[in-house]
C-alpha cells in the first residue's frame, strides 16, 4: 500500500494552539488545545498525537502551512520555528498564512467586504491590527493589507458595508455601533489549522522554507514579548 502524502497545518498565534492533517479536501483530524506550560514540548507533542491518532508518519507530510501572525510573539515564533524545523527535515515546501485571512475566511462571500481584527492588548488597548477582504472564485482577494491603527482610524479606513470578524474590543464595538451602526459583527470564533492549508492551496503559497518569518505590524518588545 502507498504511503499517503498528507498537509499539515500548524496554529500558534494565540495561546489555542491547533494542529491539521489533511489529505486532499479531506480533514483527516484536528486537535486543538490551550497551551499550559512550553509551547514547543506542547506543540510536538500535539502534533506526535495528531498523526498517532490518524495512523501518519511524519514521513508521509508532504507539505506545511504555518500561521504567520499578527499574534502572540513566543507563540508565532515556536511555530514559525516548527515548521520550518520539519519542513527541512522531510524536505519539503513550507507556506505562512496571515492570522487575519484566516480568521475571516470562513466569513467570506463576494459581496460583502470582511474586516478580521486582532486585539494585541497591552498598555495600548486603543490600537488594534486589523486587514479587509473580500471572497469569491479562487483567493481571497486583500482589500486592505494588515496594519496597526488606533480604534477611531481603523473605523475610518474599514471598507463600507463591512463585516466584521475576530477579537473585537469593547472600545472597537462602541465606536462602530457610534459611526457605523448598520455593520455586521461576527462573533469571534478558534482559530483553524485547517484553514492555513485551504489559504495555502488557494495563494499556491508553498515555498522554501527558509523565506517564512513571522509578519510584524508592530516592532516586537526587547525585553517583555507580547504580541507580533
Amino acid at each position: 500500500m502507498a504511503a499517503r502524502r498528507v498537509e499539515l497545518g500548524i496554529e500558534t498565534a494565540s495561546p489555542h494552539a491547533a494542529i491539521a492533517v489533511l489529505d486532499g479536501d479531506e480533514v483527516l483530524v484536528e486537535r486543538a488545545w490551550t497551551v499550559e506550560s512550553t509551547y514547543s514540548l506542547e506543540l510536538l507533542a500535539g502534533l506526535d498525537a495528531a498523526l498517532r491518532e490518524v495512523g501518519i508518519a511524519r514521513e508521509e507530510i508532504a507539505a506545511i502551512a504555518v500561521d504567520v501572525g499578527p499574534g502572540g510573539y513566543g507563540g508565532l515564533r515556536t511555530g514559525v520555528a516548527t515548521a520550518q524545523g520539519l519542513a527541512l527535515a522531510l524536505d519539503v515546501r513550507l507556506a505562512g498564512v496571515g492570522r487575519l485571512e484566516s480568521a475571516a475566511l470562513a466569513h467570506l462571500d463576494a459581496a460583502t467586504p470582511t474586516v478580521a481584527v486582532h486585539d494585541p492588548g497591552g498598555a495600548r488597548g486603543d490600537r488594534v491590527a486589523w486587514a479587509a477582504y473580500l471572497g469569491g472564485a479562487g483567493a481571497p482577494r486583500e482589500l486592505v493589507a494588515p496594519r496597526l491603527d488606533v480604534i477611531e482610524d481603523c473605523v475610518r479606513r474599514a471598507p463600507a458595508g463591512a463585516r466584521w470578524c475576530g477579537e473585537l474590543p469593547q472600545a472597537l464595538r462602541e465606536a462602530l455601533a457610534a459611526g457605523r451602526p448598520a455593520e455586521q459583527l461576527a462573533e469571534a470564533a478558534p482559530l483553524r489549522a485547517a484553514d492555513l492549508v485551504r489559504l495555502a492551496r488557494a495563494h499556491d503559497a508553498y515555498g522554501d522554507p527558509a523565506t517564512v518569518d513571522v509578519v510584524y505590524v508592530r516592532p516586537p518588545p526587547i525585553t517583555h514579548p507580547t504580541h507580533a
